[in-house]
């Protein structure tokens, strides 16, 4: 009988948190929005915007483009400084491809 030795090579990361802890609700929370700008995040955020502030009138929601944008970007070190400087109490997420 043949024995075959795989390599993964992969690696392995040790995951301790899935998810950020969910907040109880939007009302009364600051909301910021972050984009790599791809598949029409120029509509869709905006629109989701618009509906999170009709469900959760208490909310305050940044403007859509607050924060810099593009793939080039959002994961940069001045993008994060930016976000915990806004004081932000969530951060809504849009990545596509």
């Amino acid at each position: 009988m043949t024995t075959l030795e795989l390599h993964d090579p992969t690696g392995g990361i040790e995951i301790t948190r899935l998810h950020a802890p969910r907040l109880d609700t939007l009302d009364g929370k600051k909301i910021g929005f972050i984009t790599n700008q791809e598949w029409q995040a120029h509509r869709t955020l905006p629109l989701l915007r618009s509906l999170i502030e009709a469900d959760f009138p208490a909310a305050e929601l940044l403007p859509v483009d607050v924060f810099p944008t593009g793939n080039e970007k959002i994961s940069k070190q001045d993008t994060i400084d930016r976000v915990k400087a806004a004081g932000v109490d969530a951060v809504v997420v849009g990545a596509a491809a």
